[in-house]
């Protein structure tokens, strides 16, 4: 199998991840501060204007927007650096699950206008992943767990949130751009996949409206699936060579 990685993708969100969340930390420590400086200035403070009005409402409003804020910020930080620094990052657990396959299959990770693409004889597949642990399951596209203070309290915590609806839209995207860039008469079909990435995820399936497998089953699901009968083989070849120059185009790399 060959995996193109835009690295320099990854490593420049990674940085942003870093970055975002000391400034969100930095922020919150001013909120921290300005939740205490008006008893420790009250006499100061109140001798303008705006110092009476900073130690009767002000300070409420500094640290709530602060707080709110730093932790906006704190949470986007941590998701970039969850998804892009952590290793193993998504993309390496994924590529490491369908190890074995031939060269005639692909993975495209964020090197095509879809994150993570598939394609290969059985077509075309943009993934969408999630790390989540423990019991969880799926209803009505929505990821569900058991309440667990801890994962309340653990700050940056990946959402479960709908990944099919997310996997739905990053397919129709693949596909959208795909049709466009080959001018073919009718849409070139990208089915929706959602991977689970954790080994402790105990996965169950009720209701979604695409497939929901664990990684461990992905190579196998993948090795049973067939080629739409709207994707001709010629198709399909001038797809994955129209992929491998976008990801070139954005300078990925081919991994082993």
């Amino acid at each position: 199998m060959q995996v193109y990685v835009n690295e320099k993708y990854i490593e420049s969100r990674a940085k942003m991840g870093r970055r975002t969340s000391m400034v969100g930390l930095t922020i919150l420590g001013v909120g921290m501060v300005a939740t205490f400086l008006p008893g420790w200035m009250a006499s100061t403070l109140s001798t303008s204007a705006f110092g009476r009005w900073y130690v009767s409402t002000g300070w409420m409003i500094a640290a709530f927007g602060c707080l709110l804020a730093g932790f906006l910020l704190g949470q986007f930080g941590n998701y970039n650096v969850r998804q892009f620094q952590r290793s193993p990052r998504s993309d390496q657990i994924v590529a490491k699950a369908l190890k074995g396959f031939d060269d005639r299959n692909r993975l495209y990770a964020w090197a095509t206008p879809g994150d993570l693409v598939v394609a290969g004889p059985s077509g075309i597949f943009a993934v969408v992943t999630r790390g989540l642990t423990g019991k969880i399951t799926i209803v009505d596209d929505r990821v569900r767990q058991p309440f667990s203070i801890l994962r309340v309290l653990s700050f940056g915590q990946e959402s479960g949130g709908t990944p099919a609806l997310e996997a739905r839209d990053a397919a129709g995207k693949v596909s959208e751009w795909l049709t466009k860039e080959l001018a073919a008469e009718q849409a070139i079909p990208v089915s929706p996949l959602v991977i689970f990435t954790n080994d402790a995820a105990e996965l169950e399936v009720l209701s979604a409206s695409a497939v929901v497998i664990h990684h461990k089953k992905a190579k196998d699901y993948l090795r049973d699936q067939t080629r739409p009968a709207t994707l001709t083989r010629e198709v399909l070849q001038a797809a994955i060579g129209r992929l491998d120059e976008e990801a070139k185009r954005r300078e990925a790399v081919i991994e082993a």
